[in-house]
């Protein structure tokens, strides 16, 4: 078998994170090399990111794995919104933004995710495009060290060439996901994602209960016992808050009286694609990122298999609700439609209404009959921007939340840094102008980045803030903004 020998990165003009200089592959020698080519909209390249941490912690002085950023949509060409990434998923090894690809074009990847494994004399042994199987990879990166190590070819302790990232500014919120607001106990709940916890919250921005210890894990139990690992989508149904705890797999269940916290649906393992029903403890679920509530069904956005799936309450079983499981955007009956990635739901108006992130596009599923999905905004993978219009003549960057309010959907549109507004009668989207500039008497109040959540009460609304670590509150009669959460 002839090995091909890797070309050189030439990356020296990059942006380069975590390393003390650029690197290239001479300073990598006598290591076991990972490329990892990325972008931090995707879902199936966050899918690897615990696999490889697994692996460098394992192997600190033979594998250096090295994160090739090559983004898709503009918002993720800005640096600053890379470095936030790299925190937000806690990411401690190498990274290079590729922003013209590059080494992605020297390399002749194709796909997000690709790994590219280069041996200690500087060959590639490998290229394994797609999402691989986490425990498949672990298992076979094992066995490639201890063999390397036996023949004695690792030199070198790989942990040298890294600077650690430094620690977090303290801060009440950390890249603060979606909010549900219970209008009886005039309440807010948010998923405060990279505390690994959910917090309360009452009218005046006042914290009012956190729920989990913080730590990463899954562990039922009391508030202060139980474990989130970065939950994101949250709904409330009287004193109950339902959860999508996301990089868990997991839906769970908020009891506020009881003060508990326990799991309803998923395995905790990272599931395949929805086809059959089944008990909910029994049904693996791939990074559920929302939940919306009717009667007793729990939607949930099955984000990693791009499918819609429901938890059935009363029998406590899960089952597939829409998406074939390809991803793209395909209108029709709910079982034939195809998704990409959704990522935020709303009911209103006999529909549930989704951002589809992948497709930058906004879509809704009727609840009755043949249970028709419908695009709203949006036409395909690679079409986004920032245009209001009518229809499909908007343009939208990678949609996270939607929140349904007396005829509109209110749209955090995430990688466009604003909040649109879709008018459901009409088809016009609209920007929030007061959300593009804001105009706040704090100097900190500085324009919104990367927003995940958004939601209507009276004339205001609460804004996830995500990459500020805040939540926003607008007055849509006024303009003004506040800063409700810091």
């Amino acid at each position: 078998m002839n090995l091909i020998h890797a070309p050189k990165l030439n990356a020296h003009g990059l942006p380069w994170f975590n390393v003390k200089a650029p690197l290239d592959l001479p300073d990598l020698k006598g290591k076991l090399v990972i490329l990892d080519f990325w972008t931090f909209c995707c879902i199936n390249c966050i899918h690897i990111i615990p696999t490889l941490k697994r692996v460098e912690e394992k192997f600190p002085e033979a594998v250096v794995v090295i994160g090739v950023h090559s983004p898709k949509f503009p918002g993720e060409k800005v640096t600053d919104n890379v470095q936030k990434a790299i925190d937000r998923y806690e990411i401690v090894h190498p990274i290079v933004h590729d922003e013209h690809f590059t080494i992605w074009k020297n390399y002749t990847v194709r796909a997000w995710p690709t790994l590219i494994f280069i041996g200690p004399d500087g060959y590639i042994l490998g290229q394994l495009p797609g999402e691989p199987d986490p425990e498949l990879l672990e298992t076979s990166v094992t066995q490639v060290v201890e063999d390397m190590q036996q023949k004695g070819i690792i030199e070198g302790n790989a942990a040298d060439l890294l600077s650690p990232p430094a620690l977090p500014k303290d801060t009440a919120l950390r890249f603060p996901g979606k909010i549900a607001y219970n209008s009886d106990a005039h309440e807010f709940a948010i998923a405060d994602a990279n505390h690994n916890q959910i917090v309360t919250a009452d009218l005046k921005g006042n914290i009012t209960r956190r729920i989990g210890s913080g730590s990463i894990g899954q562990k039922d139990g009391s508030f202060t016992e139980a474990e989130f690992f970065r939950p994101q989508g949250l709904c409330f149904h009287g004193q109950t808050i339902w959860a999508a705890d996301t990089e868990n797999h997991l839906i769970r269940k908020i009891d506020l009286v009881k003060e508990t916290v326990s799991t309803v649906a998923g395995t905790g393992k990272q599931g395949g694609y929805l086809k059959e029903r089944g008990p909910g403890k029994q049904t693996a679920i791939s990074s559920p990122w929302d939940v919306s509530l009717d009667g007793d069904n729990l939607y949930f956005a099955n984000a990693g298999t791009h499918q819609i799936g429901v938890y059935e309450i009363k029998d406590g079983m899960a089952n597939l609700f829409a998406g074939t499981g390809q991803e793209s955007i395909i209108d029709g009956p709910r079982n034939h439609a195809t998704f990409a990635q959704p990522s935020g739901l709303s009911l209103g108006n006999g529909k549930l209404f989704l951002a589809d992130s992948e497709t930058s596009a906004i879509r809704s599923i009727e609840l009755n009959g043949a249970g028709f999905v419908d695009t709203l905004v949006g036409t395909g993978l690679f079409d986004f921007g920032d245009q209001d219009g009518k229809g499909k003549e908007a343009l939208l960057q990678h949609p996270l939340g939607v929140h349904y309010a007396n005829g509109k959907v209110y749209i955090a549109d995430s990688y466009n840094d604003k909040i649109k507004v879709l008018d459901t009668v009409s088809q016009e989207v609209t920007t929030v102008e007061a959300s593009a500039n804001l105009v706040c008497d704090d100097k900190t109040c500085t324009r919104l980045w990367e927003p995940a959540g958004v939601i209507e009460v009276d004339h205001y609304l609460y804004v996830s803030d995500t990459s500020n670590h805040r939540i926003l509150k607008i007055d849509m009669k006024t303009g003004t903004t506040e800063i409700f959460i810091h």
